[in-house]
């Protein structure tokens, strides 16, 4: 499976696997990450996207996600919790202002899980401007205007 939006040449790849079953990208142009993945998420994935944007946005200051798990079948539940102890703490430190667009995914299951993960995570007061889209293109439309 190939990433939407890989067409765009302001698009660098900062992390993918051999299947292109999990890519995150940025927008050199736009200044945003793209997180793609589909089927069963490895851990190795999961936390090699996001992590990416991390380093990524400690370098080039980008505050916009777009987080498309449209395709997600399932995630390990030890990665979600990794994701709420440890990475988001850490991405609320990393960044100002950050705006995440999600497209949920279409499995019944992991569309609640996520879901519930984000409910969880405003919870715990993390503002990170989590808004769920049907599709990347109405997140880009929505994330991307100029402030």
């Amino acid at each position: 499976m190939v990433l939407p939006l890989t067409n765009n040449k302001s698009m660098e790849t900062i992390h993918s696997n051999a299947d292109l079953s999990a890519q995150t990208t940025a927008d050199r142009e736009l200044k945003y990450y793209h997180i793609f993945a589909s089927g069963s998420v490895k851990s190795e994935d999961f936390k090699g996207g996001f992590n990416a944007v991390l380093e990524d946005m400690k370098a080039n200051g980008y505050n916009r996600i777009v987080l498309d798990l449209k395709k997600v079948t399932s995630t390990n539940m030890s990665d979600r919790a990794w994701l709420v102890s440890s990475y988001l703490p850490e991405l609320y430190k990393a960044g100002k202002n950050i705006k995440i667009g999600v497209i949920n995914s279409d499995s019944w299951i992991e569309g609640g899980t996520i879901r519930l993960l984000v409910t969880s995570i405003q919870a715990l007061g993390f503002d990170l401007g989590i808004t769920f889209f049907k599709s990347v293109e109405e997140a880009k439309e929505k994330l991307l205007v100029k402030e």
